[in-house]
C-alpha cells in the first residue's frame, strides 16, 4: 500500500512524537517539523530502534517565525518530497 509523505509539527515531544511513531509504524514517511533539532534527533533514533525500516526526517521549523516558515517551505520544496 502506498502512503504519502506527511509532515508532523511539534514532533520532538509529546503527542507530535507519538504521532510520528505511530505513522512510521504504518509505513508512512514522516517529516518532523521541529524547533529543537537535538530533541528531534533523539525521537528519530528512538523510533528507528523500534522500527528499523521507518522513514523519518527532521527539518527545522518554528511556527512563531515567518522567516523560519519560509525557509522550511523552501527547503521542503527543494528536497523533492
Amino acid at each position: 500500500m502506498w502512503y504519502p509523505d506527511i509532515m508532523v509539527t511539534g514532533a520532538s515531544s509529546g503527542i507530535g512524537a507519538e504521532t510520528t511513531r505511530v505513522l512510521s509504524l504504518h509505513g508512512v514517511h514522516v517529516i518532523m517539523g521541529v524547533k529543537n533539532m537535538f530533541a528531534a534527533k533523539d525521537v528519530k533514533e528512538t523510533i528507528l530502534k523500534e522500527i528499523p525500516s521507518a522513514k523519518v526526517d527532521a527539518m527545522e521549523l518554528d511556527l512563531c517565525s515567518m522567516e523560519s516558515v519560509k525557509k522550511f517551505a523552501s527547503d521542503f520544496k527543494s528536497s523533492g518530497l
